[in-house]
């Protein structure tokens, strides 16, 4: 571990390789920046004695771990005071490695903080920005906590939002998604947030939808949640795997189903 402040709130950048940390660091300076002034850091995990040294490169504060990746990021908000991660996708990349998205999806499971997910591609010269964000607000609680985070990207990284409403048949699951409608009568004008509704045909994966009928520069997104498969997972892949694997190359903020999630409070 080499000069960081456990008094900061922090952006993670989760990095494996000089390969993919270029990206990775990219799009966390830019949230650590935007997300009132909040510290970046590195954190990279080994299961071995690896060489670490190539972190020193970036002159960033850093946190080199021997162990696993899942452990790691399930102590994120305990153990560095991070309120964000930002990791790499490799559709590519081996079963070994963190950027596989099978892997990537396993080692987030219980990460109790948002993460965002960026390809391997993304842009690394400071241009980049989610002025178009997107999220689906469903019958899920969890869109509470999309909505929360809209928020931030509405006011802190001026994102100009667009909230995406399934439409259902079943009158319960209409009520559910309009008792989370009104909580942005409540979050959302007190801060000038404006936003953008748009009708969304309801679907097994209303964020892949999503992403193919608005083209977002960003989505906010639940991962699976592992406590309610569905067997059509197992044929074409759970909707998270197929979001951060999408040609569109779309940065995915994810958030898990959780009922301990970790969310900012500025």
């Amino acid at each position: 571990m080499k000069h960081i402040n456990k008094g900061d709130q922090f952006v993670v950048a989760c990095v494996e390789s000089p390969d993919t940390a270029p990206s990775v660091i990219a799009a966390a300076r830019l949230f650590a920046a935007k997300l009132r002034h909040k510290s970046l850091m590195l954190l990279n995990v080994s299961s071995d004695n690896s060489d670490s040294g190539w972190l020193k490169q970036y002159e960033i504060p850093y946190a080199a771990l021997r162990g696993d990746w899942a452990t790691a990021i399930e102590g994120l908000p305990t153990v560095f005071n991070a309120v964000l991660a930002v990791t790499a996708v490799d559709p590519t990349a081996p079963r070994s490695s963190i950027a596989n998205p099978r892997s990537l999806l396993r080692a987030f499971r219980k990460c109790k903080i948002a993460y965002l997910v960026v390809d391997k591609s993304f842009p690394t010269d400071a241009s980049y920005k989610p002025e178009h964000t997107a999220l689906t607000v469903d019958f899920h609680r969890e869109s509470k906590e999309k909505l929360i985070w809209a928020s931030y990207l509405a006011r802190f990284l001026g994102a100009d939002l667009t909230i995406a409403l399934p439409q259902y048949k079943d009158s319960g699951l209409r009520t559910l998604q309009d008792n989370n409608l009104r909580y942005i009568d409540k979050v959302f004008p007190p801060l000038n947030i404006k936003y953008h509704k748009t009708s969304l045909e309801a679907s097994h994966a209303p964020d892949l939808k999503a992403i193919e009928s608005l083209h977002p520069d960003l989505l906010i997104a639940l991962t699976t949640d592992p406590r309610a498969t569905d067997p059509l997972d197992w044929i074409i892949g759970t909707p998270d795997r197929r979001l951060i694997t999408h040609p569109s190359a779309t940065p995915i903020l994810f958030l898990n189903p959780r009922d301990d999630l970790y969310v900012l409070c500025d």
